[in-house]
């Protein structure tokens, strides 16, 4: 009688255990758990030795939209958490190349180019001689003009407040980036990244009315340099 009652208790025990560790595996199968670090799934391809994170932000989202291009970011990032950056390629023992200066670039800026470029701005604005505000404000006569002062046009208190005047070089700095330029600016254009085609705009800028001033010079090492 001993012998059948712990027969009973052991196979109640071991159908229990069983039923347990089904019920677990089950679990996993629903709900994978990642080990610290690792990927709960792997890359859709063949990630790349590195990952060009200015396109991406650049491109964003549209970036991230191709099949695997998501899995590939997660991967290269975990993939580099401690790591140092690799220095680019031909990199080593090299200075980095200097920027021509302003005077440099609008020396050899393209007026015509710029014009083109500033087809950018029709959306927002009129360029033409007593043309009407828009959006933003009319830009005939821009370069030189105080910040912040066409008539008629209701400005951002952070504009209102930046002061000074549209130079050749605040107006390279907020093309760059009016948002980073003038924080709590009303426009919300990205910006132009190329030093060569901001410059060329604003040389195409100075040529809308007569109350531009005369450009920068180039720096005398720039001059130099392309005089070799």
């Amino acid at each position: 009688m001993d012998r059948m009652r712990w027969l009973a208790t052991g196979l109640c025990v071991a159908g229990a255990a069983g039923a347990l560790w089904s019920l677990n595996w089950f679990a996993g199968q629903l709900y994978p758990e990642a080990k610290p670090g690792k990927l709960a799934y792997a890359p859709a391809d063949a990630m790349p030795p590195r990952v060009d994170m200015a396109a991406v932000q650049r491109d964003w989202p549209a970036s991230l939209l191709a099949p695997g291009e998501g899995n590939r970011l997660i991967a290269y990032r975990q993939d580099m958490q401690g790591k140092a950056p690799a220095p680019a390629a031909g990199a080593a023992g090299a200075a980095a190349a200097p920027q021509a200066d302003l005077g440099t670039l609008l020396t050899g800026a393209d007026a015509n180019a710029g014009k083109a470029k500033a087809q950018l701005c029709l959306s927002c604005h009129d360029l033409n001689q007593g043309g009407p505000n828009r959006i933003g404000p009319n830009l005939w006569g821009v370069v030189g003009r105080p910040v912040a002062t066409h008539a008629g046009f209701a400005y951002s208190p952070a504009m209102k407040e930046h002061g000074g005047n549209w130079s050749y070089e605040s107006l390279f700095a907020f093309l760059a980036s009016p948002a980073r330029d003038v924080p709590g600016t009303k426009m919300s254009f990205a910006g132009l990244r190329r030093p060569e085609d901001r410059a060329a705009v604003i040389k195409y800028l100075a040529t809308l009315g007569n109350g531009a001033p005369p450009p920068p010079a180039p720096k005398p090492a720039a001059r130099s340099e392309s005089a070799r």
